[in-house]
């Protein structure tokens, strides 16, 4: 044995035999019965007028010859408690006012020492704080689903899917896809957007045709689902249990507000127009031709339509009946709902007409055949400014896609 291993033999026992003191010594302490210290009372002067103490009053004492301080009962006795005044006033105040002032004063301090401060408790004024208004909830989807019944749908692996074919089984509903999982909605645009991470597809619940009913509700359900699990995805289907409540009610509101302005161009002393005449006097000032037969009238600056025409009896236009026939009257409707800045484009409207009357040599009337005078202009615009605000307090917007679709 060399002295290395002695060494560490050594070092080993004073460790264990440290150990042990240590051990001992804490058992040892532990074992010793806890003294408790017996609270002295601050000796107080008969002039002076005993305080409120904020430390907690013993409830028991290790003096044996000392009773028990007695727990003091609370009592409904008016004369016994004292006349209680009550600081709060029963008027209720605009707002909650924090006190951080103690009602109570401190301990008093022993004799000899520098006398105890008592804080003053303020009252303080009560002055009506402004009322924030409050934050409209912002819905997650993108429109507005007081005027829809919506479906969402997602696919089973997680994965991209085609959005397409649940668009075109959706009918008019609106669609709105996701490319990515954190990305905003978009419009969906067949032309530039093909596989989404979500799809959210929003049916009106009424339009000029009327109501959707509960029927119809249930077949779009269907044929989505029955599309979804083709297509390996899932579908979603919100706002259906009161839809059918709610179309009624949408419905009776878009029919009191769908106002369209609507004015005849007669030919003067019972002439007529040739049909290659007047088509080309048309195509000349804005107008084109649709393929539902129409004719358009364009905005110069933004190239939009603001209101169409057809013949007198409500037809519409062909290239081959404008090479044949003549025509006697001209029928030209606007639609205020689905335009942006409507009393902007009724002003438009009105001024085209006139233009289109010396133009054509032709007369305006109404629908009963009264001359369509400036009395009459101004009335039918009083009208439509009244039926947009009442749109537009509705929280739709005359032009936008909702108002579209809902006026279809």
């Amino acid at each position: 044995m060399n002295a290395l291993q002695i060494g560490l033999i050594a070092v080993g026992a004073l460790v264990v035999a440290v150990l042990f003191l240590w051990q001992w010594w804490q058992s040892r302490r532990a074992q010793q019965p806890a003294k408790a210290a017996t609270p002295v009372r601050p000796s107080m002067s008969p002039d002076q007028s005993p305080r409120v103490s904020l430390r907690p009053s013993p409830v028991y004492v290790d003096e044996p010859d000392k009773a028990p301080v007695a727990r003091v009962e609370p009592t409904m006795d008016v004369e016994s408690a004292g006349v209680w005044t009550p600081r709060v006033s029963p008027a209720p105040a605009p707002h909650v006012v924090a006190d951080m002032e103690p009602d109570f004063a401190v301990v008093l301090s022993p004799e000899g020492a520098s006398p105890a401060i008592e804080p003053e408790h303020h009252e303080a004024p009560l002055v009506a704080a402004p009322v924030a208004p409050r934050p409209k909830l912002l819905s997650e989807w993108p429109f507005d689903e007081r005027l829809h019944v919506h479906a969402s749908v997602v696919s089973l692996s997680g994965g991209p899917f085609d959005a397409a074919p649940f668009v075109s089984a959706a009918g008019r509903a609106l669609a709105w896809v996701r490319l990515f999982r954190q990305s905003p909605w978009e419009s969906f645009d067949p032309a530039n957007v093909g596989s989404v991470q979500q799809l959210a597809l929003a049916l009106p619940l009424a339009s000029r045709a009327g109501p959707i009913e509960a029927q119809d509700m249930d077949e779009w359900c269907f044929v989505l689902t029955e599309l979804a699990t083709a297509q390996g995805c899932e579908a979603h289907f919100h706002g259906f249990r009161d839809g059918p409540a709610r179309a009624a009610e949408l419905d009776s509101f878009l029919a009191a507000i769908d106002i369209i302005p609507v004015a005849y161009l007669v030919k003067k002393d019972g002439g007529h127009w040739p049909g290659t005449r007047l088509r080309g006097t048309l195509e000349a000032n804005g107008f084109r031709l649709q393929s539902d037969g129409r004719f358009a009238y364009h905005e110069v600056e933004s190239d939009a339509v603001i209101f169409h025409m057809v013949d007198g009896f409500e037809r519409p236009f062909t290239p081959e009946r404008l090479r044949t026939e003549n025509f006697t009257a001209l029928r030209c409707t606007l639609e205020p709902v689905r335009l942006k800045q409507p009393l902007v484009r009724f002003d438009m409207y009105r001024q085209s007409l006139r233009a289109l009357a010396k133009l054509l040599e032709a007369d305006l009337k109404t629908s009963e055949g009264d001359a369509l005078d400036d009395i009459q202009f101004t009335s039918t615009r009083d009208d439509v400014k009244t039926a947009m605000d009442a749109l537009v307090n509705a929280g739709i917007a005359p032009g936008s896609d909702t108002a579209r679709s809902l006026f279809y």
